[in-house]
């Protein structure tokens, strides 16, 4: 098949009912087909044009939650407890809340070297997800505080001036 006969037949597949070419679709468009538009707000997906791959991050945030709310997070000795299981759920989905809760449970037990790992992963964490091709998943760190690094030495040092004897 040559070039000719080939634009000729893309070319004849666009023409409208009146014979002409559609006036907002510009040739190559035309010919080679156009990108898909970029999503840029909630909710311009709906069920039949959700893409797989946010179907998949969206129901493994969602299982994710659904387990970090089931957990009693609420004192020291069962965040303590559950910081396997929270390491366990960062590696099924790296949702921003695990993170939170993670950093605590260290905080708690005097991991600080943990505790700032997992600080800065979070951090991490919230620039992968500030560049998202996706709104459902850009959304997920608005309005949550970050930790840094600095806080949690900072933190650190004030637990061990109030555990210190006074002199």
């Amino acid at each position: 098949m040559g070039i000719r006969y080939w634009l000729k037949k893309r070319m004849s597949e666009a023409v409208n009912e009146n014979g002409d070419l559609p006036l907002h679709v510009s040739i190559l468009h035309t010919i080679f087909g156009g990108d898909e538009p970029t999503p840029r707000a909630l909710g311009e997906h709906d069920q039949k044009t959700y893409p797989r791959e946010l179907q998949e991050l969206l129901r493994r945030r969602d299982d994710v939650a659904q387990e970090v709310m089931d957990m009693d997070l609420t004192n020291r000795a069962a965040r303590v407890a559950a910081i396997p299981r929270l390491r366990e759920l960062l590696r099924t989905y790296p949702h921003p809340l695990l993170y939170e809760a993670l950093i605590n449970a260290y905080v708690d037990e005097g991991r600080w070297d943990e505790a700032r790992g997992a600080a800065f992963a979070a951090r991490e964490r919230r620039v992968e997800v500030s560049r998202s091709p996706y709104s459902e998943i850009r959304g997920e760190t608005d309005r949550l505080n970050e930790w840094t690094p600095e806080e949690v030495d900072a933190l650190r040092q004030e637990r061990e001036a109030r555990a210190a004897p006074p002199a």
